[in-house]
């Protein structure tokens, strides 16, 4: 559990600095990077009926700098209007900390930039937004109007990265939907571990008997290359061989489409060359 440290502030994590400053950009380097903005202070305002729902009113610390906190109300508003920063439909989450407690909360922005920017016409340190969230919970504490934001060990914070919900709505529903069994390369997704270890096999459709990829169409003319079946190693080389003699793939493309024809699962990096004018 995170609680904010005493002392130099010279040696706080990134996450600390960023609590402590009122909210930020939080971003890594490297392989699994992570960026995402972070918003403090977070605090119950009213909920309200919307048409198919309730959504709950959450007063968060405005952004540190900028026009977010601009001496003009107007300036701050036009900021809101036009800043791509908590927009319409994004998934967003609620994190409340408290001693040896974290919970998360899940939802999506339902106020608009025009809405956002009307609260921060009236205080230049706060915002104010309205958010559907998932979980009956939180909607219960907010009619309650419990505390969320207390002192430095019972706190929330607000996360958004930009994420359209619309956009990931089609692959949940069907994660909730489908049988565990049915979904496709579930034996890679839930696999733990090193993949390296993980064999991958040939594509189902090309273990029907009798299968062949015709690669003829890939020939220059006057040449042939042999169809390609992929359960068959001496096939295999002998595709990689006439691809590399008989099309104007070059060796590095060869090996990425015969990979990919050969495996169920592939990733090929690449760029396409336009020929001079």
């Amino acid at each position: 559990m995170w609680a904010p440290r005493a002392g130099s502030r010279e040696h706080a994590t990134t996450l600390e600095k960023l609590l402590s400053s009122k909210g930020g950009a939080y971003k890594t380097s490297g392989l699994n990077s992570v960026f995402f903005h972070l918003y403090t202070g977070a605090l119950f305002a009213p909920v309200k009926a919307e048409r198919r729902n309730f959504t709950v009113g959450v007063l968060l610390d405005a952004p540190p700098a900028g026009a977010a906190r601009d001496q003009s109300g107007k300036r701050r508003a036009e900021y809101w209007e036009h800043s791509k920063r908590l927009q319409h439909g994004s998934l967003v989450a609620l994190i409340l900390i408290s001693p040896g407690q974290l919970r998360v909360f899940l939802g999506t922005i339902i106020s608009m930039g025009g809405d956002i920017g009307e609260s921060a016409k009236a205080d230049a340190k706060t915002i104010q937004l309205r958010i559907s969230f998932f979980d009956a919970e939180i909607e219960l504490m907010a009619l309650r109007r419990e505390p969320i934001s207390i002192n430095n060990s019972t706190y929330a914070v607000l996360l958004d990265n930009n994420i359209m919900f619309e956009s990931l709505r089609p692959f949940l529903r069907a994660l909730q939907d489908v049988e565990p069994t049915s979904i496709p390369f579930s034996d890679i997704i839930s696999h733990s571990g090193n993949l390296h270890s993980l064999p991958v096999g040939v594509p189902r459709y090309t273990r029907v008997p009798g299968f062949r990829y015709d690669l003829q169409c890939l020939a220059r003319r006057g040449t042939n290359i042999s169809s390609l079946d992929v359960n068959n190693v001496t096939s295999v080389a002998l595709a990689r061989q006439e691809l590399m003699r008989s099309s104007d793939l070059d060796p590095s493309q060869v090996n990425a489409m015969v990979d990919a024809f050969t495996r169920e699962v592939s990733l090929i990096q690449g760029c396409v060359l336009r020929p001079p004018l």
